[in-house]
């Protein structure tokens, strides 16, 4: 198993993993900051399991397995010897599934990470859309336009996501569109997409002026 130390772990990238769809990469990362600002246990060092490593997996196209399993929790801030965080590492595998479509997912870590994804969704008829305070485009445009994106079966997959997600950068010069799956319904086994479209990209910080020394 690789690892490498992480100076700043909300600086996370799946740059190993380039060979994946800009979605699925995006998805991920947004994850992994989410994840890391409310852990507790803090890593200082990440790997990428491997196959034989995490069970349960196995239906999973192999460049999408690489993805989630790459950047793993795998050493904690503070330890005096080599501390394993596999179970760290479990929820995270679990939060990442969950935004792929797999929200029956629960991975577990004894001895070893152990994935049941559980069953796939269907795209409920409700996709939510955030946007801007002065958005260009209408929430009822995007809509239509992932709608039609959609797969006959609604299967709630990656490839839906990634599909969506074409169709409706289609719609504009947009600095960023994620699409990823939210909220669930477990007994109509239908799941919420999420749809965060940009159009702008960010002001970038504003630089502060130095302090005056002759300035009380």
């Amino acid at each position: 198993m690789s690892h490498r130390t992480l100076p700043a772990l909300l600086g996370l990238t799946l740059a190993a993993c380039a060979t994946q769809q800009h979605n699925t990469r995006e998805v991920l990362q947004r994850v992994d900051n989410r994840f890391f600002r409310q852990e507790q246990c803090k890593p200082t060092s990440t790997g990428s399991l491997t196959r034989e490593q995490v069970t349960g997996l196995d239906e999973l196209p192999s460049a999408l397995r690489e993805s989630v399993l790459a950047n793993l929790p795998l050493q904690a801030e503070g330890s005096t010897e080599r501390v394993r965080c596999e179970d760290v590492a479990a929820r995270l595998l679990e939060k990442r599934l969950h935004s792929l479509c797999w929200v029956e997912a629960r991975v577990t870590a004894q001895p070893q990470l152990s994935v049941q994804l559980g069953a796939r969704y269907q795209v409920g008829t409700i996709i939510w859309v955030t946007q801007e305070k002065d958005a260009k485009v209408p929430p009822a445009r995007i809509i239509e336009a992932a709608k039609s994106a959609l797969p006959k079966d609604k299967a709630c997959t990656t490839k839906t996501l990634e599909k969506i997600r074409e169709q409706v950068s289609k719609l504009g010069s947009f600095h960023q569109v994620l699409v990823e799956s939210g909220p669930a319904d477990s007994e109509q086994k239908q799941v919420t997409l999420l749809i965060d479209v940009k159009e702008t990209a960010p002001a970038p910080p504003k630089e502060q002026a130095p302090a005056d020394p002759n300035k009380k």
